[in-house]
């Protein structure tokens, strides 16, 4: 089985891609003679290595919104114009440019629910015509239904990216239903129909042990998938186990799996932001500062980084949850994950404010070390960070096992997010399809 025959279209005539609030592709006017628009941060980062590849974190169909509002922060025309060119190469689709920054999508949950909301209305028109063609009245099914119709809309927006590039490029990750994160055959039929939207759709599977046995089931049929919710090294063990046991056994049964791919994801931003190591070491009297917090996030990143290119593993790591530092006095660094991951061949997924932090900011960066992902953290803050349990735990590969993934820090707390904006989609479904009685006083 090809995985092609795992992506055919759920209906036989697909809508059309249109975004909401006139979010469609532009035309950009021709920078003013002399105005400066030089290379962006990410540009610069890319120059260290032509494979990596640059993602946006949300739907392609929210792009030209978000542009408008980081181009609202400006302070001048001259600025203005030059990050207008710089967007422009950042992301579009269609035939009449060259090819952009950005070579994939990632979604998830939370920003499926951001986009739907800031479109309400669009939305409701949507989801009430598809209620009625189908005799939708169960919430259930009317959630899912809305939900698969945002990431096909995103997957279709960048399928011919996927097209053109020969499915190297013009990925886009559709999370599951994070309230069957521990049932794994559900988690699988829903992974199955997310694949059956389109090629180029990545299954985003969460970082838990039922994930990965979905994971291993996955691979084998042949079906591109992306580890979520995953900050430690034995999360990273357990999912690169997991997809290569299943290539394995897709490998034997004769399956064409020359279109799978794989990335895992650290949130390398969640691993920090949680506040268990400073708790940890507040409770040890240790002094622990911002700057060795982000040793701790870019130290698991550069481990995981060294176990999959030198074994070769069919995996490529992605970054998501990127942050900006605070500026420093003597201006240390925009961004220690940017800035100590420069050389490396992996993923970078970028959320709106990341891409606008980085844009205001882009002054503080003159170039990147070209090799920084080859460099150790310091030797006095890593003997520190060792004396932390959770980031022993992080830096372990055989820190945990896979039952206790689901109660380290950072995954509850991202988990509860999740589920909160999962509720919060749940409920603007149900609420299109019931009329509420008014409360009378």
């Amino acid at each position: 089985m090809r995985v092609q025959d795992l992506a055919v279209a759920e209906r036989s005539s697909p809508a059309p891609v249109t975004a909401p609030n006139d979010a469609q592709p532009w035309v950009s006017a021709p920078p003013e003679r002399g105005v400066d628009t030089g290379s962006s941060v990410l540009e610069k980062l890319q120059s260290c290595r032509p494979e990596l590849e640059i993602w946006w974190d949300s739907s392609p169909l929210d792009f030209p919104a978000e542009r408008r509002r980081i181009l609202a922060q400006a302070c001048d025309p001259s600025q203005h114009t030059r990050w207008a060119t710089q967007l422009d190469r950042f992301l579009h689709w269609g035939e009449a440019r060259p090819p952009a920054l950005v070579r994939g999508i990632t979604t998830n949950p939370s920003l499926i629910t951001k986009s739907v909301l800031a479109s309400a209305d669009f939305w409701t028109a949507e989801l009430r015509e598809q209620a009625r063609r189908q005799s939708l009245t169960d919430v259930g099914s009317a959630f899912w239904l809305l939900y698969r119709e945002a990431v096909r809309r995103a997957a279709t927006a960048m399928l011919p990216m996927w097209q053109d590039s020969h499915g190297r490029y013009g990925w886009v990750s559709g999370q599951l239903d994070p309230r069957l994160m521990f049932d794994a055959d559900g988690m699988y039929e829903q992974a199955l129909q997310l694949a059956r939207l389109s090629p180029n759709l990545m299954v985003k599977v969460p970082g838990t042990e039922q994930g990965y046995r979905v994971v291993r089931r996955l691979a084998a049929r042949g079906v591109s998938t992306n580890g979520t919710l995953s900050y430690t090294m034995p999360q990273f063990v357990a999912y690169i186990e997991a997809v290569e046991t299943g290539l394995a056994q897709g490998s034997a049964a004769g399956v064409n799996l020359t279109s799978h791919r794989a990335v895992v994801t650290h949130m390398i931003g969640r691993l920090g932001s949680h506040g268990d190591l400073r708790d940890e070491a507040t409770a040890r009297g240790i002094p622990l500062s911002q700057q060795e917090v982000r040793w701790a996030e870019v130290a698991v990143l550069k481990r995981v980084y060294a176990t999959l290119t030198d074994n070769r593993h069919p995996v490529k790591l992605l970054l998501s949850s990127l942050e900006t530092d605070s500026p420093a006095p003597d201006g240390a660094t925009l961004s220690m994950h940017l800035e100590e991951s420069a050389g490396a061949d992996i993923v970078y997924t970028c959320k709106p404010q990341f891409l606008a932090d980085l844009m205001r900011r882009e002054a503080e960066l003159d170039r990147f070390r070209p090799n920084a992902i080859a460099t150790e953290p310091p030797a006095a803050v890593y003997d520190k960070l060792m004396r932390l349990p959770s980031f022993r735990r992080a830096i372990d590969p055989a820190g945990m096992r896979p039952d206790e993934f689901p109660h380290y820090g950072p995954f509850v707390a991202n988990y509860a997010e999740v589920l909160q904006q999962t509720r919060r989609l749940v409920d603007f479904v149900a609420r299109q399809l019931t009329t509420e009685p008014v409360p009378t006083r």
